[in-house]
């Protein structure tokens, strides 16, 4: 999957360089409160792409941030229940009774662990 991820990036940048090469003729940017005079065209589509390339991977970069932090509470998480299963467990295996009230078991010491 990668590979096809790469082949598309490389065959874009290929079209922006031959679209740039073939408009090579100077134009006027306009931005909303700044105008830069006369560039090549080439030299505008270059910049416009490097600039959404690195947006790109500032927004990658950030999702990437929110996920591993996601990941962390994720695996605290898992470690708590674990520690809470390995409890039970061994109260099971001592056949004392759950913390859970008494009516729930319908009057029994113990119950069976439910089946995934």
């Amino acid at each position: 999957m990668n590979i096809l991820v790469y082949l598309a990036v490389f065959l874009f940048f290929i079209v922006l360089f031959v679209v740039g090469v073939y408009n090579s003729g100077d134009v006027k940017v306009n931005l909303v409160l700044w105008e830069v005079g006369q560039a090549p065209m080439g030299l505008v589509i270059a910049t416009a792409a490097i600039f959404g390339v690195a947006f790109a991977c500032a927004v990658g970069i950030i999702d990437g941030i929110k996920m591993r932090i996601a990941n962390r509470v994720l695996r605290k998480q898992v470690r708590r229940l674990e520690e809470d299963v390995d409890t039970l467990r061994l109260r099971l295996a001592r056949h004392e009774p759950s913390p859970e009230p008494a009516a729930a078991h319908e009057g029994a010491a113990w119950s069976e662990p439910p089946v995934p």
